[in-house]
């Protein structure tokens, strides 16, 4: 029971028929309370994954809060507003007349948009570091170090590179931001390393470049899963390894299917998309190795006390 075995699976059991339910009546008293239900919505959402995965026979426990998902997001609506505000009022002292100038108009927005993209990055840093904070296996909980901060700075330099390179600082950026959160990332006393690098994927990218027109785009789902099979390949927690046995075809059916099944019933299928999505999840990595998790430890990181409220506010807390 404390050992993995060399090649070892996540199982999910949740039905999908419970989890309809659930998102049913979380939209009803989502409405009755004019949007102030959805952060225990979401709650009772991740609440549901989570118990019905599994490892080794053990599941997973969210123990997050609707209440921590509300602070968090009041919390940073309120710098939001006393720091939009406070701009506002400086750029209107400057120039009086800039609602009714389009030009100046355009100009108040640029630094709003020049800053939204290191805030977006900060917010998605944050929002994954309360849920593995929130998310244990065995009793021992997941976390998250590094600076939320410098995460948004690496997120701003690296788009900035990818626009000048016309794109091909892509593969770079993307492996870069995935090694600062998965080297940060532990459970209990121990931390995940990744070792990949944009090289290793530069050329896969530079051919899909130049197919993007001859194959309608289709060519980067072909891209996107060989990345997510290197990602994994380079990734170690302790004495695991990671594989991802995902192909381009599957993951242009996975995610085409999911969109048509999202459009077509108007969202009503977003429960059933969400299950898939975990069973695809199991399906498709392996951990490899053989890890004696009796010698795990407790971690002894800080837990963040609110929940993800910049992503909250930005509307990009995902499920």
């Amino acid at each position: 029971m404390a050992r993995a075995t060399h090649r070892a699976r996540l199982s999910h059991h949740g039905e999908v028929f419970e989890l309809f339910s659930i998102y049913v009546v979380n939209m009803l008293l989502t409405i009755v309370t004019l949007g102030v239900y959805r952060f225990w919505a979401k709650t009772r959402i991740r609440r549901y994954l989570w118990s019905h995965t599994e490892f080794l026979e053990d599941r997973f426990e969210y123990t997050g809060t609707g209440k921590e998902l509300l602070i968090g997001f009041l919390i940073v609506i309120g710098f939001l507003i006393v720091t939009l505000g406070a701009y506002t009022a400086v750029f209107t002292m400057i120039w009086p007349d800039w609602i009714t100038t389009p030009k100046l108009g355009a100009l108040y927005q640029v630094p709003i948009f020049i800053a939204s993209v290191p805030l977006i990055g900060i917010a998605r840093f944050r929002a994954r570091r309360y849920r593995l904070s929130r998310t244990l296996w065995r009793g021992i909980r997941g976390a998250q170090s590094g600076s939320s901060t410098r995460f948004g700075i690496l997120v701003t330099a690296y788009w900035l590179l990818t626009v000048l390179t016309l794109g091909f600082y892509w593969p770079y950026m993307r492996t870069r931001l995935i090694g600062y959160k998965l080297n940060n990332t532990w459970f209990g006393d121990r931390s995940m390393t990744f070792d990949g690098t944009g090289d290793a994927l530069i050329g896969r990218f530079a051919i899909c470049w130049l197919l993007t027109l001859p194959t309608l785009g289709l060519c980067w789902f072909w891209y996107r899963a060989g990345a997510l099979r290197y990602y994994a390949s380079r990734a170690r927690y302790a004495a695991l390894g990671f594989e991802v046995t995902i192909g381009g075809q599957t993951l242009m059916f996975l995610m085409g299917v999911n969109m048509a099944l999202i459009w077509f019933t108007f969202g009503l299928a977003y429960p059933y998309v969400l299950r898939r999505n975990v069973i695809y999840l199991c399906d498709y990595l392996i951990l490899v190795g053989d890890q004696d998790f009796a010698t795990i430890a407790q971690g002894l990181k800080p837990r963040p006390t609110t929940g993800e409220g910049m992503a909250e506010a930005f509307d990009i807390g995902d499920f």
